[in-house]
């Protein structure tokens, strides 16, 4: 395998994992129930879920670093 076929096969393999079944990760992540009560929510359950997934996925090691990676 060639370094561009390989490249070209990594590309297909991440577009597959961001479009899980036609769902991208944040579809998926928004499905999830919030069981917060209304009126003390200041940012939506499934953005949360999305910035912690990615910032661990760029090596995120504690909230510290989830909430750097946020800023």
């Amino acid at each position: 395998m060639t370094i561009r076929s390989h490249c070209d096969h990594m590309l297909s393999f991440e577009q597959q994992l961001i479009t899980m079944n036609g769902l991208s990760l944040l579809d998926h992540l928004s499905i999830v129930r919030d069981p917060r009560q209304q009126w003390k929510i200041e940012h939506k359950l499934a953005d949360i879920l999305f910035l912690t997934v990615t910032a661990v996925i760029g090596g995120a090691e504690g909230w510290e670093d989830i909430e750097d990676f946020g800023n």
